[in-house]
């Protein structure tokens, strides 16, 4: 499976965290592709050689609502077998040094509790209330804090990639976005995993965070579809 995957290694790194992490269920691997479900977000993450064998995969699934696709060719089948109402095109954007980011001492960073759930609902909509608690529960989000004043927050999606970043309008355009996001990668490599992140394509400000604190960023893509 990690042989199929590491032919790729900058397009497949989320699955192969999935794995490292031990929480994949591993339905399908093989020289030809790999299907597994990750068992806290409840994703199928899909990569084919082919449509064939892509299908044939889809089609043993009796149900699924949140797909990580890794070839273009497969998207149009899920979402019609599936009746999803949503695509994200996506860079796969990686953080492959073992090197640890400077962090500016500007803000305080620690973990949200689940006390500050409404504060997060009321800026960030792309979640649902219950994921936003399994996120706080298990402090996979972090507020940064300017003089003890909350001013945004970053953290790891269910599936394990870096996102959620939402900083609040009276304080953005202060870099504050870039230090949270320098937290979270130092964060990571501390137990032991490759920060990465899906980047949609139209995302020019993010691209450009990215690239600037060291990811590396795949010429394929990715899709999410929901």
């Amino acid at each position: 499976m990690i042989k199929y995957l590491m032919k790729n290694q900058l397009l497949h790194i989320g699955v192969i965290e999935v794995i490292n992490r031990n929480s994949a269920e591993i339905l399908y691997s093989e020289d030809d592709g790999v299907l597994l479900k990750e068992k806290i977000s409840g994703a199928y993450m899909l990569s084919v050689e082919s449509f064939e064998k892509g299908k044939s995969l889809i089609d043993e699934l009796n149900e699924g609502n949140l797909f990580l696709v890794h070839q273009e060719f497969m998207t149009d089948y899920i979402i019609k077998k599936f009746n999803l109402a949503h695509k994200l095109e996506c860079f796969q954007a990686s953080y492959m040094s073992k090197n640890k980011l400077k962090v500016k001492s500007e803000l305080e960073i620690r973990p949200l509790n689940i006390n500050q759930k409404e504060v997060i609902l009321e800026n960030y909509n792309k979640l649902s209330e219950e994921e936003i608690d399994i996120l706080l529960n298990t402090e996979s989000l972090f507020g940064g804090y300017k003089e003890d004043k909350l001013v945004g927050f970053i953290g790891n999606h269910l599936e394990g990639s870096i996102g959620l970043l939402e900083i609040f309008p009276p304080y953005r355009r202060l870099g504050y976005g870039e230090t949270l996001e320098c937290f979270m990668v130092n964060h990571m490599l501390e137990q032991g995993r490759v920060p990465f992140g899906h980047i949609e394509i139209e995302n020019d400000k993010s691209i450009a965070l990215q690239k600037k604190l060291g990811f590396t960023l795949s010429e394929d893509k990715l899709y999410w579809l929901f």
